[in-house]
């Protein structure tokens, strides 16, 4: 089992100015002024990252021709998780997607008994272990990152790619996702500073509102089990809503797009939910352009910054966290939550 609760509060703050306040005027009759953060137009994602998604985005009638053909695409886009392994291994569908027996056995955990959630008043300490290991990734290539103050000469950038070590009656199952409850997804349009529709939002990002306390426990689990300290860069956070404003990668078609689901209303001795459309479909749509509560299934990645010709080590550098959104299951408007509208300064924790 994981614990954290004798290094809350260990991680330092290296960076104070480096966290945002964001700020909500009702009154003011102009566009909201968005910080236009810059997506990619390339994106790179591994046969294992793409498969996952796939398996994330939707559910798919299970087919009982093809099997063999679609087995050898699974273990193909496993990759070298199976090189050193000789036994066969064991397929099972989970959702009309053939499956490991041992991913069957994770995905059921996380997604459909909704155990070890950030947020989830049921489980206060998620038996989950951050992995991270950065390598050598240049700022100008950069094909998908985005920073709320990016450098004006581009320095060397680490970038890693977490995965998650799940503890499960004392077997451990390695997965490229964590689930965190009760967060707010923004669908409402986003304008620039002209008031120019900010085309980008609602295709390939997305603001996600991460409860406080919730947050800040994600980044005592990556410290503790990587040993960096996470950084505020490009995070907001509105103090009178105790939220922290995320902005989400969403990965666009071609690839497997992020799914939006709706409670289903009607079994209510249940917690099941409907599948209505990707993320990018949902936000085209008036009648979903609001802000959703709901559980979100992120992938993570950090970047630190560096030279070429040296790997930063935890004990100069602060990792930059990032997320990207796979899926996203509602429960309704959160008409209580604003949207967060941003006014950002550069401020100390004594402020």
């Amino acid at each position: 089992m994981v614990s954290v609760s004798e290094h809350e509060g260990d991680f330092p703050t290296k960076s104070p100015f480096k966290k945002l306040r964001a700020t909500y005027n009702p009154n003011n009759p102009k566009p909201p002024v968005q910080e236009v953060r810059r997506t990619a137009t390339n994106w790179q994602i591994t046969p294992t990252r793409r498969r996952w998604l796939s398996i994330m985005s939707d559910d798919k009638d299970a087919q009982g021709e093809g099997y063999e053909v679609e087995q050898q695409e699974v273990l193909a886009s496993m990759g070298d998780r199976n090189e050193e392994s000789t036994s066969p291994v064991s397929m099972v569908r989970w959702r009309g997607h053939l499956v490991s027996e041992k991913e069957a056995k994770i995905l059921k955990h996380v997604f459909d008994d909704m155990q070890d959630h950030f947020g989830n008043r049921k489980c206060e300490s998620p038996n989950i272990k951050f992995n991270f290991d950065p390598s050598l990734f240049l700022c100008k290539n950069e094909p998908y990152t985005y920073r709320s103050h990016p450098d004006p000469t581009p320095r060397d950038r680490w970038h890693g790619e977490l995965d998650f070590t799940y503890t499960i009656n004392h077997e451990t199952y390695n997965m490229d996702y964590i689930a965190i409850d009760n967060v707010y997804f923004d669908l409402n349009p986003k304008y620039d500073g002209e008031g120019k529709q900010i085309k980008d939002y609602g295709h390939s990002w997305i603001y996600v509102y991460v409860p406080d306390e919730v947050m800040s426990r994600v980044k005592q689990y990556f410290y503790t089990g990587t040993g960096w300290s996470p950084s505020d860069e490009g995070l907001a956070d509105d103090r009178n809503a105790e939220l922290v404003s995320i902005p989400a990668k969403i990965y666009p078609a071609p690839n497997p797009e992020p799914s939006f689901w709706t409670r289903d209303v009607e079994d209510r001795a249940n917690l099941s939910f409907t599948r209505v459309g990707s993320v990018q479909s949902v936000a085209k749509d008036a009648d979903y352009q609001k802000i959703h509560r709901g559980i979100g299934v992120f992938a993570m990645s950090a970047d630190v910054p560096g030279r070429e010709n040296r790997k930063p080590t935890p004990d100069y550098e602060d990792a930059q966290l990032m997320f990207t959104l796979i899926s996203a299951r509602t429960f309704g408007p959160a008409v209580a939550v604003a949207p967060v509208v941003y006014a950002p300064r550069l401020r100390s924790p004594a402020s």
